[in-house]
């Protein structure tokens, strides 16, 4: 018997799973405050669902199951489609989901086969004002999270497509496009010699003169204004509803399938790739039954505590206890729960000691889950109704009244 856990998936831990609910906890609060409602779908789609439109590499990392009928969902973007063109919702339509997605690629680092994204998308709103707000909510949660400094990636699929078209490979440019999506990870002079392969070298010279495109982000956007004037024009305007600085990219890319307009990416580190990343996908919901304008962008969690983790940008923690209450003697232990109780209802997390164990062995057992505090009861205590709490930090120790061992484990 195999007693791992399968490549690509690993098992989190207590230490794991507190930061990621600290991480989860953020996100969440902040889609609230913006307006979106929650949503959950199924872990598993029918296949006919997940390959509707999500390109030929996407499909090789479907996780295929029960005969070849069903799958584990690659993304949230494609379920939420579904649940949108077969309901009825109030337009626009502002929801989030925050769950795990599978896909069948290799294991590197920030990147697993089981792995959990924050998704927020805007269903039913054609203005670039909703691609301008998700791409501001993912800032916001980014800043909460400790992070100062971020690079917004901005491009328009419709200026690749033109592009394409121009140059004369629209009948190649879903290869093309998906050769262009790896830039970061094969580097430019292999994606050239790919390309190369696909559509020769002179449209790929005159392709990579327009992807290094310098400048500032007006002169980019009119050095393509004529190829694609519509294009220029929903990035002038998510570029105006945007209060932070925003980088427009022609190699963006974004590999999926179903993107028809702007695409985007937040980058946090140059060694992780981005951490976050969407776009708009007007032609993806009638697919599913009714069609809608739609945008979206997902969050990824893993690579976003890595860096938490590596830059220390929150303190890991061994527990969500704040103090444990430690019995001297066994038949004081009833007192110790009604002690507990007490402490509980003012919002304070409790734990007593369940192994009838000595008072130094239930220190002890503070000490290995970076329990902060411990209140000593035993009968000097009941009797005078005076608590000794011991700071398990500092080692220092005092005398409080029941009033005054609330506020310093609520100021905490």
């Amino acid at each position: 018997m195999k007693m791992q856990t399968p490549k690509g998936m690993r098992d989190l831990l207590p230490e794991d799973m507190i930061i990621r609910n600290y991480v989860n906890n953020i996100i969440e609060s902040t889609f609230k405050s913006y307006g979106y409602l929650p949503l959950e779908t199924p872990a598993m789609e029918y296949l006919t669902t997940l390959r509707a439109k999500a390109g030929a590499e996407v499909d090789k990392q479907i996780f295929v199951i029960e005969g070849n009928e069903l799958g584990l969902r690659f993304d949230l973007t494609v379920p939420f489609a579904r649940v949108v063109a077969t309901n009825t919702f109030p337009k626009p339509f502002k929801a989030y989901c925050i769950g795990s997605v599978w896909r069948k690629e290799e294991p590197q680092r920030g990147r697993y086969r089981e792995f959990w994204q924050a998704e927020i998308d805007v269903f039913g709103s054609r203005s670039m004002r909703s691609d301008a707000e998700i791409i501001s909510v993912t800032i916001e949660v980014i800043k909460k999270l400790g992070f100062e400094k971020q690079t917004v990636v901005l491009n328009n699929r419709t200026i690749l497509d033109a592009l394409a078209e121009e140059l004369g490979f629209a009948d190649k440019k879903a290869e093309v496009f998906r050769l262009l999506d790896k830039l970061d990870k094969l580097g430019e002079n292999e994606v050239k010699k790919q390309i190369k392969g696909v559509i020769g070298e002179k449209p790929v010279k005159e392709l990579f003169e327009l992807l290094k495109t310098k400048g500032t982000n007006e002169e980019k956007l009119k050095s393509v204004e004529q190829l694609a004037p519509d294009a220029v024009k929903e990035l002038r305007q998510i570029i105006q509803f945007c209060n932070f600085p925003v980088e427009v990219d022609f190699a963006l890319v974004r590999g999926l399938g179903y993107y028809t307009g702007p695409v985007f990416e937040v980058k946090l580190s140059d060694n992780l790739g981005s951490v976050a990343g969407g776009g708009r996908y007007d032609n993806l919901l009638s697919l599913y039954g009714q069609g809608d304008y739609a945008t979206g962008i997902g969050i990824g969690i893993e690579r976003l505590i890595v860096l938490i983790k590596e830059l220390k940008k929150a303190n890991p923690e061994k527990t969500y206890t704040n103090v444990l209450v430690a019995t001297v003697k066994p038949e004081f232990y009833n007192n110790t729960l009604e002690f507990a109780a007490k402490l509980r209802e003012e919002g304070i997390n409790v734990e007593v000691d369940l192994n009838e164990r000595n008072l130094r062995k239930q220190f002890d057992y503070a000490n290995a889950l970076s329990i902060p505090y411990v209140v000593v009861l035993g009968e000097k205590e009941i009797k005078e109704k005076l608590y000794t709490l011991k700071n398990m930090q500092t080692g220092k120790e005092d005398k409080l009244t029941f009033q005054d061992v609330i506020k310093v484990l609520v100021v905490r």
